[in-house]
Formats: C-alpha cells, sequence, structure tokens
C-alpha cells in the first residue's frame, strides 16, 4: 500500500472505486482490493462526488436546453396553423362541361381536352382555438422547465373533508371521581 499513482492509474482506480461503492462496497474492502489506502480512497470517493454533481448538472442543463427547443419549435407550428386557421377557406369545385375533345397533336401526341366549369368560393373563418390552446400548454411547460412558476399551495384534508388535527391532543383520563 501507499504506492505512487500516475493520472491514468488513477483514472483506471476512480472507475473500479465508483464501481464497487455503488455496488455498496465498503471503502476498507475497496482499499484491500486494489491494494491502496483507505484514505486515497475516501479522497477518490470525494472526488467522484464531485465529478458525477458536475455532471448532473451539465446533463440536467442540456436536457433542459434540448426540451425547452422542442418546445418552442412546437409553438412555432402551432402558431402558423393558428394564423393558417384564421384565413379565408377557399372550395374550389370543377365539373366536366361539354363534349370531350380527342386530337393529336403536331407530334404525334394525343391531347384529351375535357372542358370544365369551375366554381370558387371563400369563406371567412375566425380561427380553430385549439391552435391557441397548444401554444398555451407550451408556455405553461416552458415556465415549469425554468421553474418561474409561483409556488403553489397544497391544502390537504383528513377523514371527510374535515382539517387534519396538527395539534397534540390529550387524552385525561379518570380514575376515580372523589366528592
Amino acid at each position: 500500500m501507499g504506492r505512487q499513482r500516475d493520472t491514468a492509474q488513477i483514472a483506471r482506480d476512480r472507475k473500479k472505486i465508483g464501481e464497487l461503492y455503488l455496488k455498496g462496497t465498503l471503502q476498507a474492502d475497496i482499499a484491500a482490493k486494489l491494494s491502496i489506502d483507505q484514505s486515497t480512497v475516501s479522497r477518490d470517493i470525494k472526488a467522484l462526488f464531485a465529478e458525477w454533481r458536475k455532471s448532473a448538472l451539465v446533463d440536467i442543463n442540456e436536457a433542459k436546453a434540448r426540451e425547452l427547443a422542442k418546445i418552442d419549435a412546437l409553438e412555432l407550428t402551432y402558431w402558423a396553423a393558428w394564423e393558417r386557421s384564421c384565413e379565408d377557406a377557399e372550395t374550389t369545385v370543377k365539373k366536366t362541361k361539354g363534349s370531350v375533345k380527342r386530337y393529336q397533336d403536331d407530334d404525334g401526341q394525343f391531347i384529351v381536352e375535357r372542358p370544365a366549369e369551375v366554381d370558387q368560393t371563400s369563406k371567412g373563418q375566425t380561427g380553430d382555438s385549439r391552435f391557441l390552446q397548444g401554444v398555451q400548454w407550451c408556455i405553461d411547460k416552458r415556465c415549469k422547465i425554468l421553474g418561474i412558476d409561483a409556488p403553489q399551495r397544497l391544502e390537504h384534508t383528513g377523514r371527510d373533508g374535515e382539517p387534519i388535527q396538527t395539534s397534540n391532543v390529550l387524552t385525561i383520563v379518570e380514575y376515580g371521581n372523589e366528592t
């Protein structure tokens, strides 16, 4: 024990220490298994905790950023759909009218002409409110991820909707009544 470790050996030891520690192995047993001092194992575990915390913070921030980007894209889609739902709805109906003409052009290609009657109508729309509900969902979710919502007050009730009794209740037992 008490050997000098280079950077590569420290990295290998910490990997093994982390695995054993997470399995519940005692520091003394880890030290014996790796032929290092228990105090070295303790220092390495502290270093691992620092790495894990730092890694977790980065991962959480990356995950938040990724989800926020998805929500931003979804919100843009909802807004575009809302704008389209406010535009006039146009309907086009084509009907064949008269006889069908068939002829051959100069290149020998057969052409078929179907005279058509086109009926086009336009109707105003007020917009589909479901798209605005989608926008609202995006805003709510973004606020929740960023933690900018106001704290919520939760009230719990006891049996039959009555308040939960929080004070100590003393039961007085009367042994006898002296008169």
